[in-house]
């Protein structure tokens, strides 16, 4: 049989290539850049990049108004998101303050503090290409959205006590090992346990379980205990930190249960947001003002049953954004297994 010719077209783009049979191509992005708006400098992007004024950033930009840590890029599938890490000037997409991790998309305008990039990604498309009759050639670009649902979940943020004051006393290669590490550290308990990781937020982590049963909530609880305890500091960059400069670092999470919109948000971004969310960022907050590492809400500990037997009332307490105070929950021992309460 004669082989049949075949375009695949992306932005930008144009593939050519003989073949047998027809099928699906995917073309993997072939990379991303920051471009200062002046053309003078341009600065391909690793999977992880530590943007600052210290010499040993990943991108080094020497400019009197960014912080010698400034801001993260970190390639999360096929997005590159930027996270602010409390700089002294900010950083701004197309004019808009920073202040959670945002994913980028190609023309989108980056300002760390006063020098400005354009962000560039070769998008990476699905491409069906089917041979016509004679040589006439058939392509078809395939673009799907899975749709908006809502459901139930159970919802754990863990952030990096005091992130912003030890990343100041590191140099940014220890900074960029650090959270490496940590990353790594959270998709090693995370994702055994059935977590979805939804996003990873500078020196955060924000994952859910699409389920608000028995079991989620028991694989919640053990992975918040996993990456709040001492020795999840054992990895190389923050054991040295913490032998060598005395510095403790540890985690602190909120768990909650709650309704989510999943699905794909603006931007191609998939997603879980709504109130809930923002209910279990507002407890891993509290964990600081109440000095306990773990803090679970009470519709995450009510209907639990023997599950109550691991928590003990931390009190009642106003939230940022909540009309009503809301009651939390501390572990009450550590060593108390989570198993005998499935």
């Amino acid at each position: 049989m004669p082989s049949a010719e075949y375009f695949f077209l992306r932005v930008g783009l144009t593939f050519t290539s003989r073949i047998a049979s027809k099928g699906v191509f995917i073309f993997k992005g072939m990379g991303a850049k920051l471009r200062a708006v002046d053309n003078t400098a341009e600065f391909p992007l690793e999977d992880f990049n530590l943007i600052g004024r210290s010499q040993d950033a990943t991108i080094r930009v020497p400019d009197a108004g960014i912080s010698r840590q400034h801001a993260t890029l970190r390639r999360e599938g096929k997005y590159f998101w930027v996270t602010d890490l409390g700089s002294a000037n900010g950083t701004y997409v197309n004019d808009v303050a920073v202040t959670a991790a945002r994913a980028l998309r190609t023309g989108d305008r980056v300002q760390f503090g006063t020098s400005i990039y354009l962000f560039d990604q070769d998008e990476t498309e699905s491409i069906v290409a089917t041979p016509t009759s004679g040589s006439g050639l058939q392509t078809q670009v395939l673009r799907s959205s899975p749709p908006l649902k809502t459901i139930n979940a159970t919802l754990l943020v863990g952030d990096l006590r005091d992130f912003t004051r030890i990343s100041s006393k590191l140099t940014a290669e220890e900074v960029g090992n650090m959270l490496r590490e940590w990353y790594a550290d959270c998709e090693a308990i995370l994702k055994p346990r059935g977590a979805v990781i939804d996003k990873f937020i500078g020196d955060g982590v924000f994952a859910y379980w699409p389920k608000v049963d028995v079991k989620s909530r028991a694989m919640a609880l053990e992975a918040a205990k996993m990456l709040s305890r001492p020795e999840a500091n054992h990895s190389p960059t923050r054991k040295r930190v913490t032998e060598e400069l005395g510095i403790a670092i540890q985690c602190n999470v909120g768990l909650h249960v709650g309704e989510v919109a999943l699905g794909t948000m603006g931007r191609g971004v998939h997603t879980a947001v709504g109130e809930a969310v923002n209910v279990t960022f507002r407890i891993e907050s509290l964990t600081r003002k109440l000095g306990t590492p773990v803090l679970a809400s009470r519709d995450f500990v009510d209907i639990w049953g023997t599950g109550q037997q691991l928590f003990e009332d931390a009190g009642t307490h106003e939230l940022k954004g909540q009309p009503e105070p809301v009651d939390v929950f501390s572990i009450k021992s550590a060593d108390v297994p989570v198993a005998k309460a499935v």
